[in-house]
């Protein structure tokens, strides 16, 4: 007791001033819990939906008369291709863990090195439905852009079924690059992640915000979220390459690399729709391409990543076991030895 105030009190006064450990070790696990990242995402889409209020491509004269300008026969192409993909995954993963099922409680971590795959045959899946949305008579899937009287972009369809695929896939591809990749916890993977997210709705928003103002502000602060992710993401990297100065970057840090200059490209096209550069079906074609090499390049690049894991694992064993088949053989003839002399 000091002047009235106890030990208590003091310490009281101390985690208020610092944060609680528990209250900050709760804050970090709801920040990293993938739940806490869905409902974020979900709960800002639908506020950011309501907001900008925007009308579905159908009801739209305009809209519907571009959108039939387009053919489809691109996106039934891709469809086959990327659900022969799939399966090729999906057939892999499932041998790969049968195969190693028996020894996952011997070998330590083998059972992480199969979620990659798992995460992958998700993206692909989710690529696959989109890509067969397409196909549909009717752009329900698409809403109209309400860019202000005289316009030229007013009433010209916003493909929104795009950024519905990019806020599912866009977080497991940094989950991949930042996690598994170069092995970042995800205390540091979480922020670049939310903040992707978050202007990748505002990036959607933008289309339907009639004041010239406005829209320029938006396009403002989503590039400079970019810029903030990407900043975070090239973290990564120089962290992975302080602990593994050995480690080239066109190994593990390949794919984080990657992204960041494949959002950017996104990002360049992006704008060029804004400023009426390039044409509805050109951005269309441009996304559709993209999002199908980019899931494609990850899926190569965590084949070479799996396949000098499992190299390295095979070393490890065959290291270990001849150590130990040494020692084995030494004990008893420095035993015989011991005999003899004595």
């Amino acid at each position: 007791m000091v002047d009235g105030v106890s030990a208590h009190d003091i310490e009281g006064l101390v985690q208020i001033r610092h944060g609680s450990p528990d209250k900050v070790s709760l804050i970090k696990a709801l920040i990293t819990h993938p739940c806490t990242w869905v409902c974020s995402t979900l709960i800002l889409a639908v506020v950011i939906f309501a907001i900008v209020s925007p009308a579905w491509c159908p009801e739209v004269a305009r809209c519907s008369a571009v959108h039939a300008e387009t053919s489809v026969i691109y996106n039934a192409c891709t469809a086959s291709a990327l659900g022969a993909v799939f399966l090729h995954e999906l057939v892999c993963l499932c041998l790969t863990f049968k195969a190693a099922r028996g020894a996952m409680h011997i070998i330590h971590n083998l059972k992480d090195t199969l979620i990659p795959s798992a995460f992958l045959c998700a993206t692909f899946i989710v690529l696959f439905i989109e890509n067969i949305v397409f196909v549909s008579e009717t752009p329900w899937y698409a809403n109209a852009m309400t860019a202000g009287d005289g316009d030229i972009l007013d009433g010209e369809p916003v493909y929104t079924v795009f950024y519905l695929e990019w806020l599912i896939n866009v977080p497991i591809l940094m989950i991949l690059a930042g996690k598994y990749a170069l092995r970042r916890p995800m205390t540091e993977v979480a922020r670049p992640l939310i903040v992707t997210n978050v202007y990748i709705i505002l990036a959607w928003a933008v289309h339907f915000i009639p004041s010239l103002a406005g829209r320029m502000v938006t396009l403002t602060v989503t590039f400079l979220m970019y810029f903030w992710a990407s900043y975070d993401m090239v973290q990564w990297v120089t962290k992975h390459r302080k602990g593994h100065p050995e480690a080239h970057l066109f190994g593990r840090p390949f794919l984080s690399i990657a992204l960041i200059v494949i959002f950017g490209i996104y990002g360049f096209v992006f704008l060029c729709r804004q400023g009426g550069a390039i044409s509805t079906v050109e951005e269309r074609m441009f996304f559709m391409v993209m999002d199908a090499s980019t899931k494609l390049l990850t899926s190569v690049a965590f084949a070479g990543l799996r396949s000098s894991q499992y190299h390295n694992m095979l070393l490890d064993m065959v290291v270990n076991t001849n150590t130990v088949f040494q020692r084995d053989l030494k004990q008893p003839a420095e035993t015989t030895w011991g005999r003899g002399g004595s």
